[in-house]
């Protein structure tokens, strides 16, 4: 009966107890007959180890020495292998955070800010109420190792990729309005 067990799950526990039919988290000890009908092969290693952290295990009474401390190892291992786990998540985490954070990191260019008050107000946009949204379009933001010298450049070329881009729409809604106005005439 214990090879059928040892085919419930990669935990080695399993060859100390028998699954319950019908309850997937229930077992039943093979030393005392004991029957855990929840909490799974967790629960049952704290049955056999005598250490539930929670107290609310029944302790085997008939646990061999030799398996209690073999169990004792295996928790101890398993927490182990959580809290350096932990560890690695944290390590990664914090080194993403740093070189997102370098590689990514942009600064405001403070002429611009400048420019904000006298562009995005009453500058005479005269495009209804999108002039609030173009107002945010005049913040240029920058790789945080980009020269001085090219971000006149890279300003430039935003402002000129913006204006073609202004240009082409205001073109597309010329040519729509003349197809809807040559469409009402007809």
């Amino acid at each position: 009966m214990a090879s059928e067990s040892g085919t419930m799950g990669r935990d080695p526990c399993w060859k100390y107890c028998t699954p319950m039919e019908g309850n997937k988290n229930g077992t039943i000890c093979n030393y005392c007959g004991l029957a855990i009908k929840s909490g799974g092969i967790t629960r049952f290693k704290f049955h056999l180890s005598h250490t539930d952290p929670n107290s609310n295990t029944k302790k085997c009474p008939n646990v061999p020495p030799e398996v209690k401390q073999e169990i004792r190892r295996l928790i101890e291992q398993r927490n182990k292998a959580k809290a350096k786990k932990a560890v690695d998540i944290e390590e990664i985490r914090a080194e993403l955070r740093d070189t997102m954070g370098r590689r990514h990191r942009h600064l405001i260019d403070e002429d611009d800010e400048e420019n904000l008050g006298g562009d995005g107000g009453g500058g005479g946009g005269g495009g209804g109420g999108d002039d609030d949204d173009d107002g945010d379009d005049d913040v240029y933001m920058y790789p945080a190792d980009m020269h001085p010298d090219e971000r006149h450049a890279y300003r430039e070329a935003v402002r000129a990729s913006k204006a073609a881009e202004w240009n082409r729409q205001q073109q597309e809604h010329f040519i729509k309005g003349k197809r809807k106005t040559g469409i009402i005439l007809i």
